[in-house]
């Protein structure tokens, strides 16, 4: 992917970072999707190897999962930075600081942002219990 013409010079690490991460993640995801196209052998399989390779199948779903997301908002974060709006949060339109976004450089979220959302999370996941 081009760097994008109008990118800030302090954002060219981040962009770059950005770019590594999502190669090597789209490398783990293919990988796993191709695991995932494999059949579980169930003729003549032992049962304790068939209950094996139906656990080992729900782990790889699962990263799948995980996989997807974390795309997902690398690539928000790429678009974030070509559309000029990268390091700013989402929530609060405050800047997110620069240290989070070394650590976190795929974040939309100013820290204080980010624990109120997880502390709502938090709370709607307790009341469903």
């Amino acid at each position: 992917m081009k760097t994008p013409a109008n990118l800030e010079p302090r954002w060219t690490w981040h962009f770059q970072t950005l770019l590594a991460l999502r190669e090597k993640l789209v490398c783990a995801r293919d990988a796993h999707r191709s695991d995932a196209a494999t059949p579980v052998q169930t003729e003549g399989a032992d049962p304790i190897d068939r209950a094996s390779d139906l656990a080992e199948r729900n782990v790889i779903m699962a990263e799948l999962g995980v996989e997807e997301a974390e795309l997902a908002a690398i690539d928000a974060a790429l678009q974030r930075l070509r559309d000029g709006t990268y390091g700013i949060c989402v929530l609060t339109g405050q800047p997110i600081a620069a240290a989070r976004l070394r650590a976190l450089p795929w974040t939309p979220y100013a820290i204080e942002a980010a624990g109120r959302r997880e502390q709502a999370a938090g709370l709607a996941h307790g009341a469903r219990k």
